[in-house]
């Protein structure tokens, strides 16, 4: 990230980024998932919790991130985003996955200055323009089990973060998100679920370059 005269940080060269590979009609994200990140933070919360991020907050591979005057501490969380393909409302645990399109890489970007004043909505905080980079490329979650994924993250060039999607790294499988949230409100095609952060997120820095990969490498192919 590279900064300028109205203290805009840049996420990776290439500004403005490449397409978003998805057009969701809601963004909806994970607060804790990774069992990880709950031994970091000393709480593993029994079910999970979810809040909303809108969809102008997309921004694509290799875009601008802008860190407003004023503040000092903007976070990258590197996750897996899941893209649901067919309407899930009242679905199974056993099924859910079957509504899942693909996978890809995102980074739900956090304005840590303003998380106590949010209270719990990240509105603010997460959910500024630029703040949800998602893609390039997408996953057939059809080919991969939702246990085989692995995510990293690396800040100019060391790696920062990394875990898998395995049961024993888990609170809560991937697919439980599905069929937790179609309980509530139908998931739509194209709606994307951010399934959380592994331990070793941080605040990005002036002249920063992060980098999220998703894959699956125990799949051939």
């Amino acid at each position: 990230m590279t900064e300028n005269p109205q203290n805009a940080q840049q996420a990776s060269s290439g500004a403005p980024g490449q397409p978003v590979p998805v057009h969701p009609g809601k963004i909806i994200a994970v607060h804790v998932a990774y069992e990880s990140r709950a031994a970091q933070r000393g709480r593993k919360p029994a079910v999970p919790s979810y809040f909303l991020k809108p969809a102008s907050s997309l921004g694509g591979s290799g875009a601008a991130v802008e860190r407003p005057a004023g503040t000092e501490l903007l976070a990258f969380e590197g996750e897996i985003a899941l893209v649901i393909g067919t309407p899930a409302k009242n679905v199974s645990l056993e099924d859910a996955w079957s509504h899942v399109a693909s996978v890809t890489a995102a980074n739900d970007w956090g304005l840590y200055d303003l998380r106590a004043a949010d209270k719990g909505s990240n509105l603010r905080n997460k959910g500024r323009d630029g703040y949800t980079s998602l893609g390039p490329s997408l996953i057939d979650a059809r080919e991969i089990s939702p246990e085989q994924l692995r995510v990293r993250t690396w800040r100019n060039g060391e790696l920062v973060q990394e875990d898998t999607t395995a049961a024993e790294n888990m609170i809560f499988p991937l697919a439980q998100f599905v069929a937790d949230l179609s309980q509530h409100l139908t998931l739509e095609e194209g709606d994307v679920i951010l399934t959380g952060t592994p331990a070793g997120s941080s605040v990005a820095q002036p002249g920063d370059v992060v980098e999220i990969e998703v894959d699956a490498p125990e799949v051939a192919g």
